[in-house]
């Protein structure tokens, strides 16, 4: 058998040709030659790439999709802000008597990015903070501490605070949301119309904006807008339900984004949307756009329409099919700088 083998290699061996002469610089040059015209076929096809894709995608595919940082809105989880500073939370309590004046009461509670005087993420609404006897407002302060149920809060103790850092300005550029404050909900609309080129809104004097919110899902905007009646709207705050005679604030939200966004499932999903084509009570064409019409109850609409490949979908509480109507005559795109 090894014999045999070695008879068969010998036989191949005889078979093969090999050239007289090999010239190593004409090989290489040839192979040369090759990487030049295969670096020329990538660049043209990249140059048609190029050329032809804004003919093949929609406009928002071409956007930066902005970032989210790591980096907390501020320096400190738990505050409390006076006279410019962040005041921070030790862990030391004091009496009543201890207490000197009262230098002002909690009004918001929660991580806003314009901070104001008494604003804080620690202490609930309608605490007080006070100066303390024998110390500096500059270097502590004291704070109620608040015990029991809602609305039933008793005064445990009082405590103190140690002052921090200087609160810092916002970078205005970065902020992408804002609820139920209007510095806030102004920055990110700004921000949001710049860079969102499907972003529509409700241009009635009958309605206040109280929430902007940008997101993302990696490849595609997700853009979410809150709407109240205004101060001086003739349509009215609340709305008293049949029935139970239950009073309920109106108010509305718009989310907008391409078809294929997570496949329709939002990160802010809050079940405005979680409807049924077995709901839909109709159609209507309003300015122009033809609206899908939705009803789980009375005072609870909601409406769905697709233009250019992106969807809008409103719902509301409180308001009438007759009032959603006529707001959504005013429903267009938003208007740049």
């Amino acid at each position: 058998m090894e014999q045999e083998l070695k008879d068969t290699l010998k036989n191949v061996q005889g078979q093969i040709r090999y050239p007289k002469e090999i010239h190593i610089e004409r090989i290489l040059k040839k192979k040369k030659r090759a990487k030049l015209n295969q670096a020329a076929l990538i660049v043209v096809i990249l140059t048609l790439f190029l050329t032809l894709i804004p003919n093949v995608t929609p406009s928002w595919a071409e956007l930066r999709l902005f970032g989210t940082s790591p980096k907390p809105a501020h320096p400190y989880s738990e505050y409390l802000v006076h006279n410019g500073y962040y005041y921070i939370p030790s862990v030391q309590k004091i009496s009543k008597e201890q207490l000197e004046t009262k230098l002002g009461t909690i009004s918001r509670n929660g991580d806003w990015k314009f901070l104001r005087e008494g604003d804080t993420t620690q202490y609930p609404p309608n605490s007080n903070y006070y100066s303390i006897k024998g110390k500096s407002p500059d270097k502590y302060i004291a704070v109620d501490i608040m015990a029991g149920p809602a609305r039933k809060h008793k005064i445990e103790g009082y405590q103190v605070l140690k002052r921090a850092k200087l609160v810092e300005k916002p970078d205005v550029k970065s902020i992408y949301g804002g609820k139920n404050d209007s510095m806030e909900v102004n920055a990110a609309y700004e921000n949001i119309r710049n860079i969102v080129p499907f972003l529509r809104i409700l241009q009635s004097p009958d309605l206040k904006m109280t929430t902007s919110v940008l997101r993302n899902d990696g490849a595609r905007y997700h853009v979410k807008l809150g709407y109240k009646p205004a101060p001086h709207s003739s349509i009215k705050q609340t709305v008293t339900l049949p029935g139970d005679n239950h009073v309920t604030e109106k108010f509305l939200w718009i989310q907008e984004y391409p078809e294929k966004y997570l496949d329709g499932n939002h990160p802010d999903y809050n079940g405005d949307f979680q409807y049924d084509s077995i709901q839909q009570v109709g159609e209507f064409s309003s300015n122009g756009i033809t609206w899908a019409s939705y009803q789980v109850a009375q005072y609870d609409s909601l409406f769905s329409t697709k233009i250019n490949g992106i969807i809008y979908e409103v719902s509301c509480q409180g308001f009438s099919v007759e009032e959603m109507k006529k707001l959504l005559e005013t429903f267009t795109i938003a208007p740049k700088k």
